[in-house]
């Protein structure tokens, strides 16, 4: 165990201790605090044996050297701001991540460096629970519904875990903050005959074409616009396409009323997008495919149920992924297992399968009826 000595010729506390290849080391603490200077040689030796073991890492390395800065001087080292960091961050997340991804962190990151005001400059080492907290107040008094709060928040707990492990910051303050009970509203799915309606009230073949895609496959409206005539295998008769938010790539039997309008399709055009006009857009926004959508609906005749939402805005239970909910539940009701609809569906979880899962009450009333 690492100990203390002094040498005639110097007030500084020297530390005496072994590093990872059994060398007795002594070196200088520059320090005449006894306390402080056992701290800092306990403190190199535990990297020591870290690196021993092959488990040391440069966070560590930084953990230490500012443990002994706040020892001998009372203070941490200089570290980059909050603002810098997540900006940082930010860059990384473009790398790895979808542009739609992006956009969101990007929103949730200018949001809280906001509500931050002049501490935003501040050293990364400084940021708190009570920064975070007030951050999710601040967006609950805005009305946004408390899922998405929630949301926010665990983004910001994925930036500043990445900040503790690469040694930023000391500890990650989301894990501290009471994160609101979340109550989500659902979706409601569209019916085969409301899909009809809506390939019929818009005389835009890649509309048509995005519709059927989303009803027989269900896919998500980013993935259906990118969805190129490389991913039909006709041969096969299977569509195969990677999920932009997952990266699966899933496999989906082309349902004969897909075969029929790929086959019209074909007729126009049979390389590239399958929705050429559809593919460079983006789904969110206020001139966004979603909007455009919402519009075909009410063409349709359809009711989009636009109730109050957990917050203060409203809520639209039809939308392009009601046609995903409306696929998972077709199969659901007619029998086709969960583990084969999640293959389908490229769903990884159970759980989140379920919530797709609209049940007809139909068999209910019939055993119901049953009963002597």
């Amino acid at each position: 165990m690492a100990n203390l000595f002094k040498r005639p010729t110097s007030q500084f506390w020297f530390a005496c201790y072994r590093n990872r290849h059994g060398r007795q080391i002594r070196k200088s603490t520059k320090s005449t605090d006894k306390t402080a200077a056992l701290k800092m040689a306990l403190e190199w030796e535990g990297v020591e044996n870290l690196a021993k073991h092959g488990t040391a890492a440069l966070s560590q390395f930084q953990h230490v050297v500012n443990q002994v800065a706040k020892d001998v001087i009372g203070q941490s080292l200089p570290s980059k701001s909050i603002e810098v960091y997540l900006q940082e961050w930010l860059e990384g997340v473009q790398r790895r991540n979808a542009a739609t991804t992006l956009e969101r962190y990007r929103h949730v990151v200018n949001g809280f460096l906001k509500s931050l005001g002049p501490a935003a400059k501040q050293s990364v080492r400084g940021v708190s629970p009570i920064h975070v907290e007030r951050f999710l107040n601040g967006r609950l008094d805005q009305g946004v519904a408390p899922k998405t709060a929630a949301i926010e928040v665990t983004i910001l707990g994925v930036a500043f875990s990445r900040a503790e492990k690469f040694g930023d910051l000391d500890r990650n303050p989301v894990p501290a903050v009471a994160i609101p009970k979340i109550v989500s509203s659902e979706r409601e799915p569209f019916t085969m005959p409301e899909v009809e309606k809506l390939v019929a009230a818009t005389g835009d073949l890649d509309w048509q074409t995005a519709i059927l895609l989303g009803a027989y496959t269900g896919a998500r409206l980013g993935d259906c616009v990118a969805m190129t005539w490389d991913h039909v295998d006709a041969e096969s008769g299977f569509l195969r396409y990677p999920q932009k938010k997952t990266g699966k790539m899933v496999a989906v039997p082309i349902h004969r009323r897909l075969v029929s309008h790929l086959h019209h399709l074909s007729e126009q055009h049979v390389l590239g997008y399958l929705c050429p006009s559809l593919a460079s857009k983006t789904p969110s926004g206020k001139h966004g495919l979603s909007e455009v959508f919402k519009r075909i609906v009410k063409r349709a005749g359809i009711d989009p149920m636009i109730v109050q939402g957990k917050g203060k805005q409203k809520f639209t239970k039809r939308t392009f992924h009601s046609l995903r909910h409306g696929f998972i539940s077709a199969l659901a009701n007619s029998g086709v297992s969960e583990e084969v609809r999640m293959k389908l569906t490229g769903h990884a979880s159970s759980d989140m399968h379920k919530k797709y899962t609209h049940l007809s009450t139909e068999p209910l009333k019939q055993a119901i009826d049953g009963l002597n």
